[in-house]
């Protein structure tokens, strides 16, 4: 299970959208259709019980992170890239998922180009989204891939854009050199180093431009890079990305607008404490199956999500999971509440007897600790918080919040 980490994002874009597993025993949560949970009698804090509805976009940003969170549901997910990049992405690359401005962290962690540059060479760019996992569960031993396509307003915006970026890309990194992929000679790709470093491309398709950045642990490692064996993980990814991006229907941009922030009012179901645990899944949004899958990986998630029937995820902070129904929910926290040598029981809620907690105990010290897991009809919902007591009234308030959402 993911495990995580505390960090800062961007405060412009997210004040936009405020404003409009291991295996092993498992503690079992009192079935829903046995129990009656008084509201008045959970402790919930100071947090909110009641639901945040959203209708259109308020601002023209969040109109953009909007279709960007439609985006994420067209693009293939790593392991669809590559079957052997099943596990999810580190922290740092994965934390940002949508992004409407080239200061993300979504590109600067990437590339050391000034980010003010790459926007005067991006005309008509939109948003765009991050999708990235890695090899193996340790990253000394992995090699990771990382997608983040950039939409544009027009085909001939983008592809301009794709080799001007690279080119920005490659004089600002020192000791680059130019590469060239046979069976897609468009596209700009670089070696930061031969010994291993990031191989980086971008890449226009349609209105958008993909750029694929590629780092080898075990090969930075041993200051040994393979060159060809990175250009053939970068084609790959241009082999599987355009064809599934083309069926993407982006939105006109005079239309952007009008499209629903949260047209099944999931999101309005999630609670929100992003401004207190930032992590790495990014920006506050919603996401069709696909696109949850990005936020919420790991080897099992993909047969998981298909087999409760999920079709939307949010996330504010924490997450609500919508099932196909009341025993997908269930699916959904028995399989993520599992507890093993690194996370063990602890207390539920007073007077929620049908949430369960858990606290991880690895190594990782950077790892929130305690996590706790409930549901409510159809939806599943899954709170983390570093102290115990923060993580059961969290969960408190998100029941309720699932209880009072019409």
């Amino acid at each position: 299970m993911r495990k995580l980490g505390r960090v800062a994002l961007s405060a412009g874009i997210v004040l936009a959208i405020a404003l409009t597993a291991a295996c092993g025993p498992s503690p079992k949560p009192v079935s829903p259709a046995h129990v009656v949970v008084n509201l008045s009698t959970l402790d919930v804090g100071n947090l909110t019980t009641q639901p945040k509805y959203y209708d259109k976009p308020t601002v023209f940003d969040m109109a953009k992170q909007v279709e960007a969170m439609r985006l994420g549901g067209y693009i293939p997910l790593p392991v669809e890239v590559d079957p052997d990049v099943k596990y999810p992405a580190q922290p740092m690359s994965g934390r940002v998922r949508t992004f409407v401005d080239f200061g993300s962290e979504a590109i600067t962690s990437r590339v050391t180009a000034d980010p003010a540059v790459l926007k005067s060479l991006a005309k008509g760019f939109l948003s765009g989204f991050v999708s990235s996992g890695k090899s193996d569960e340790k990253i000394s031993l992995s090699y990771e891939l990382e997608n983040v396509v950039l939409l544009f307003t027009d085909e001939k915006s983008a592809t301009d854009a794709a080799q001007a970026l690279g080119q920005a890309d490659f004089d600002s990194t020192p000791g680059a050199q130019r590469l060239q992929i046979d069976k897609y000679p468009a596209a700009y790709a670089l070696a930061s180093s031969d010994d291993g470093g990031p191989v980086r491309s971008w890449y226009a398709t349609g209105k958008f431009v993909i750029l694929t950045n590629i780092f080898d642990s075990v090969m930075a490692e041993i200051k040994s890079g393979d060159l060809p064996k990175q250009i053939g993980r970068v084609q790959r990814s241009l082999d599987v990305l355009p064809p599934a991006l083309a069926k993407f229907p982006a939105t006109p941009v005079d239309k952007l607008m009008d499209i629903p922030v949260d047209p099944d009012a999931v999101l309005a179901r999630a609670l929100s404490t992003f401004a207190d645990d930032p992590s790495e899944s990014g920006m506050p949004g919603v996401y069709d199956r696909q696109g949850g899958l990005q936020v919420v990986q790991g080897p099992g998630e993909v047969k998981l999500f298909a087999d409760a029937g999920v079709d939307r995820v949010a996330w504010k902070g924490d997450y609500i999971f919508r099932a196909r129904d009341a025993a997908g929910a269930a699916a959904i926290v028995a399989a993520h509440s599992e507890t093993s040598r690194l996370y063990r029981p602890v207390d539920s809620p007073k007077n929620l007897p049908n949430a369960i907690c858990r606290k991880y105990i690895g190594p990782d010290t950077s790892a929130i600790a305690h996590y706790c897991f409930v549901t409510y009809g159809r939806f599943a919902a899954e709170v983390s918080a570093s102290q115990l007591l923060d993580a059961q009234q969290r969960i408190s308030a998100q029941y309720a919040m699932l209880v009072n959402a019409h």
